[in-house]
């Protein structure tokens, strides 16, 4: 700690600041009846604030430790309270504004010594100047704060931390903080005082800071800034500690009774009433005894302070600030402890997230780039395989994806897909008409089979396509997500060629694998495959063919008996089977005008001639018209059917197949040396392992926090193992 190893401090004054920083080996070495509660536990949080406010932590709150707040309006006492607290005149003083940035004060009560001064003070950003001159303590303040404020009244929440070391004070820590105002002078902005109560309030809002409310006598209590800011964060007034000033400038027949009993405002901690010097004292220089004198002489004269005596004075204040905070460390240290361990767990975990630093030598840097290449193409193939860690309970991810989308959706999709279905008999009769061409039709014909089994095959090319693709796409979001986010962070330039040079490879992948596919579908093209085990064959077609004609020819026999029936039963005809009849008659004209429809024919007999006529230019297929005909239809869709099942799942087993040979498969084959032989090359490891400045910002300011939480938790284990001893 650079507060507590000076290289300019003499041998005595070490052996204060052991005395100070080690109050229990004080104790044991001093019989000064001043020795308080806080000794031990204050300095230890003190201990604390020195770590925590070092340069490197950039005024950064790792840890919210306990302290006392001192809030008021300006000019209600705060400087006085203080400085009658130390004995000493040392905070700056002037008609305006004066405390313009925190001030961290840490009292520590240290025994007189024989030799050297016995009080001095030290400020945290000159470490190992002792100054022994108050006036100099006075005035470093202020240049301290006009470095960062200006000299025109600015304000800062940036502290300024002064410890202060003597026999004449009881153990504490304080707080002091801008008093509230409410007009703006010199260059303050015109929200001065919304800008002081929120920096009043960043402090008191947390639990772990006591409030120290001071308010004067002549002023309305029920209105006082400093209760009113306190009530916002503390309402039930269990962290607030009440300190009436001016006792001795109420009106004439008024007291602070009624105040100091916390009839008007209750506060749990109470109140405390306290007199301060005038302004003519501070003129005059008067002596911090006499004044304490003066205040003491002026409540044995006042008998109504007679029953809250016990309330009234420095001392009484003194002793009771340093009682509660030593009560609120002690309660506050098992959760302190805690937090210290926890947030020095996250320090450590985002350093490592932002790695070490950058290597300086070539062969440091190929190294690294190696290591991250090697890390990065066995993360990718993991993920595919399914052996990452960390998997996910909730939803698929990596290989799983693949899969889904090889059985899911390629799969089941393709053997949804079925063109026959929708295709009419009109269809396929139109077709066994064309590729008849001139000639008749014979028979069961081969060539409007084999025209009709490609066209449908043909169809199957596009999803099995869109497959290797979809699967391209998924290997491609692993690729991007398999980048390290640290790696992604600390060296953005080779996470961006990393990710790059993998899709790359894949990409590469792709193209012999849609390839690949498209030849299995043109194999399926080349040869319609009639002598395959699982096709139906024309014998089977036939015979399946002609039993659903018998069906139809059975159907309508039925339908004309029935019909007969219901004539011959009602003995005549009366209406309904008059219906009946009219409706088959009309079904018969209707087939038959579809025939012998002069509409339809293309010739017309006119005066003993036939007369012809051009074809239309689109001109459809006769319908069936006999049964030799529907045979034809019937055994060609019989035929068709058959075979594309067979081709659809030849192409639903060898595509996935295809996909993980040339794609999926080609991670665990070649990705690593396509890595290494892209990448791994002398010219551009600098390149790729340049980092964002603010990455190595941020790098050190984590190592910082881990620092000073290292030290935080070794000076908890010290004091831990002092208790015990």
């Amino acid at each position: 700690d650079e507060w507590h190893e000076s290289d300019t401090a003499t041998h005595a004054t070490r052996a204060r600041h052991s005395r100070a920083m080690h109050p229990k080996r004080a104790r044991a070495s001093s019989s000064s009846s001043d020795a308080t509660l806080g000794a031990g536990l204050v300095p230890l949080v003190n201990k604390l604030q020195d770590i925590f406010a070092s340069d490197a932590m950039s005024g950064k709150r790792l840890v919210d430790l306990p302290c006392i707040a001192v809030v008021g309006s300006q000019s209600s006492g705060k400087s006085s309270v203080l400085e009658a607290l130390v004995g000493r005149d040392f905070l700056p003083r002037g008609p305006d504004i004066c405390t313009r940035r925190p001030l961290l004060l840490q009292l520590v009560h240290t025994p007189a010594a024989r030799d050297g001064p016995t009080e001095w003070g030290e400020f945290l950003h000159r470490p190992g100047d002792m100054f022994t001159d108050f006036e100099a303590i006075r005035e470093e303040i202020e240049a301290e704060t006009d470095r960062t404020t200006g000299v025109n009244k600015g304000v800062s929440d940036k502290q300024i931390r002064l410890k202060i070391c003597s026999p004449n004070v009881l153990t504490m820590t304080l707080v002091d903080l801008p008093g509230i105002t409410r007009v703006p002078v010199g260059d303050q902005p015109p929200d001065i005082e919304t800008q002081i109560r929120n920096m009043i309030l960043s402090y008191i809002k947390k639990d772990s800071c006591l409030i120290l409310a001071v308010t004067p006598a002549n002023s309305d209590l029920a209105n006082s800034d400093a209760l009113t800011l306190s009530k916002q964060v503390d309402p039930d007034g269990l962290r607030t500690l009440g300190v009436v000033t001016k006792l001795d400038i109420m009106d004439r027949g008024t007291s602070a009774v009624k105040y100091l009993k916390g009839e008007v405002v209750p506060l749990r901690l109470g109140y405390v009433g306290v007199v301060n010097r005038c302004q003519a004292d501070i003129n005059d220089r008067r002596p911090m005894h006499e004044a304490r004198a003066l205040e003491a002489e002026f409540f044995r004269s006042k008998p109504e302070y007679k029953d809250v005596l016990k309330h009234c004075g420095i001392k009484a204040l003194s002793r009771n600030v340093s009682d509660l905070l030593a009560k609120h460390i002690g309660n506050l240290l098992p959760d302190l402890q805690a937090r210290i361990m926890d947030r020095r767990a996250e320090a450590e975990k985002e350093l490592a997230m932002y790695g070490s630093d950058i290597p300086e030598t070539e062969s440091e840097r190929a190294a690294l780039v190696l290591q991250k290449l090697e890390r990065y193409a066995a993360s990718l193939q993991a993920a595919v395989e399914g052996r990452s860690t960390n998997l996910s309970i909730d939803i698929l991810e990596g290989g799983a994806r693949v899969h889904y989308v090889l059985q899911e959706i390629f799969v089941k999709g393709l053997l949804e897909l079925d063109p026959t279905a929708t295709m009419t008999d009109e269809h396929i009769r139109t077709k066994i008409q064309n590729t008849a061409g001139t000639k008749a039709v014979l028979l069961v014909p081969e060539e409007p089979f084999e025209q009709l089994a490609r066209q449908c095959i043909e169809k199957m090319l596009d999803p099995c396509k869109q497959c290797a693709e979809l699967v391209h796409q998924e290997l491609c979001a692993m690729a991007s997500s398999c980048v390290p986010p640290e790696v992604a962070q600390v060296y953005p330039h080779l996470a961006q060629a990393v990710e790059k040079t993998c899709k790359e490879f894949l990409s590469k992948g792709l193209e012999p694998a849609v390839q690949m596919i498209v030849n299995l579908v043109e194999c399926q093209l080349a040869h319609i495959n009639t002598s395959h085990p699982d096709f139906v064959g024309g014998p089977a077609a036939l015979l399946q063919a002609q039993k659903a004609i018998d069906a139809r020819m059975n159907a309508e026999a039925e339908e004309a008996a029935e019909a007969a029936n219901k004539s011959s039963k009602n003995k005549g005809v009366n209406k309904e089977n008059a219906d009946v009849v009219s409706g088959t008659i009309q079904k018969t004209s209707q087939w038959l005008s579809g025939v012998l429809s002069p509409s339809k024919r293309h010739y017309s007999i006119e005066n003993g001639t036939v007369k012809l006529k051009e074809p239309p230019k689109k001109l459809n297929a006769n319908a069936c018209e006999t049964n030799e005909e529907f045979l034809q239809v019937m055994v060609t869709r019989t035929l068709l059917g058959s075979y594309y099942r067979i081709a659809r799942g030849i192409l639903a087993d060898t595509v996935p197949k295809a996909v993980m040979h040339f794609l999926v498969n080609s991670v665990s084959r070649g990705l690593r040396q396509h890595l290494i032989g892209v990448l791994y090359q002398p010219g551009i490891m600098k390149n790729l392992l340049m980092e964002d400045p603010e990455i190595a910002e941020l790098r050190q300011e984590a190592r910082a926090r881990v620092k000073a939480l290292n030290a935080a938790a070794l000076t908890m284990t010290e004091f831990s193992s002092e208790l015990r001893v």
